[in-house]
């Protein structure tokens, strides 16, 4: 079977920072972890799903109390390519040799240069922490992207972000203009003009041109043309007409720190969940949701689609952005009900992600 699907562990709900555009609405408060015994039978059912990328994400992961048991755990999975998505304040050498050893990469996101990135986190001195975590896992010799959100407040510091990753080691620069989701939902004045999004493209391309393969860089996001022409990118496809002729799928599986398991988005109302951890197996969820759950989700993925992408005004759709927010209007509903109109959002934002997929009837 192929393993191309995503799974997204948000390992905990606590963060040691408390930033202000955090989708997830992490913070020192919160203290929701998943139960390791379902993390680890989940990651083991992986292969038999056609799973076979795993994000381990919080929160902030590194924070888990059996985190280095769960890289342990993932790492035995064969075929399984694992990332660590971090803001690297408390990275320890313990744990970027942990990360090494495993052949785990690493995510972490800077916002801006030290002054920017201090307030955007609210924490004086994490630009610096962030910095030397960083640091310790390119040692430990741990692959690191850095992600960077960009928005009204930091667009004109890209170049010198940029240019500090480069000089950092890392191997990817992703760049993600601000989304209306989380708490960036209390700054959404702060999102990208479409000019200032039209020239936030040519610049990340002009730099990945410039850094002569030293680094890639790229939005994160995916093009409006393509997704015009490729509708099943945005989780659309039921073989009506598709070029990969599936008959229904999902292509990411999303586990909130509540238990909560989503498919596709992260935050997709609750109402299409498959279920949550305390109901079953991963596997359980995920044989269940497509008599039960889908053709509502299939639903609301297509209304979406057609309520947003064709009028959308920028070059990038914030795909998982417009989803979220129209889930929160449009009530599951059987297949044939006539769809509720108006597309919520705006801004640039994460567009869909490749061609991968979970297919009925799949097992471990």
């Amino acid at each position: 079977m192929a393993t191309s699907a995503t799974l997204m562990l948000h390992l905990t709900g606590r963060c040691n920072l408390e930033c202000r555009h955090c989708y997830m609405d992490g913070s020192p408060r919160r203290r929701e972890a998943l139960p390791f015994d379902w993390v680890a039978q989940a990651l083991r059912a992986a292969p038999g799903l056609g799973i076979g990328t795993l994000f381990l994400t919080g929160g902030e992961p590194l924070l888990y109390a059996r985190f280095a048991d769960v890289a342990r755990v993932a790492a035995e999975v064969a075929g399984l390519a694992t990332t660590v998505c971090t803001n690297a304040t408390v990275v320890r050498r313990r744990d970027a040799a942990l990360l090494a050893r495993l052949g785990f990469d690493a995510h972490v996101s800077i916002d801006g240069m030290p002054g920017h990135h201090d307030l955007f986190r609210a924490r004086d001195g994490a630009f610096r922490k962030a910095e030397r975590g960083i640091g310790l896992l390119l040692a430990a010799g741990v692959p690191v992207t850095i992600v960077t959100t960009i928005s009204r407040g930091n667009v004109e510091q890209f170049e010198q972000i940029a240019g500090w990753a480069l000089a950092a080691g890392a191997r990817r620069l992703l760049v993600q203009p601000l989304l209306d989701l989380g708490r960036g939902m209390a700054i959404g004045d702060q999102q990208l003009s479409g000019e200032q999004l039209n020239r936030l493209i040519l610049q990340t391309s002009d730099f990945g041109n410039r850094s002569a393969g030293r680094i890639a860089a790229s939005i994160i996001g995916g093009s409006k043309r393509f997704l015009l022409a490729h509708p099943c990118a945005a989780y659309v496809c039921n073989g009506g007409g598709c070029h990969r002729g599936v008959s229904a799928e999902i292509k990411k599986v999303v586990v909130r720190e509540d238990g909560t398991v989503l498919p596709e988005a992260t935050n997709l109302d609750h109402r299409y969940a498959l279920g949550n951890v305390a109901d079953g197996s991963l596997a359980e969820l995920v044989q269940r949701y497509f008599p039960a759950g889908y053709a509502a989700f299939d639903r609301l993925c297509r209304s979406t689609y057609e309520q947003c992408v064709p009028d959308w005004p920028a070059p990038i759709v914030p795909w998982d952005q417009l989803l979220a927010l129209h889930s929160r209007s449009v009530l599951p509903a059987p297949v044939g009900a006539a769809p509720e109109r108006g597309c919520g959002g705006g801004g640039a934002g994460k567009a869909a992600a490749a061609p991968i997929w979970i297919k009925p009837g799949s097992a471990a």
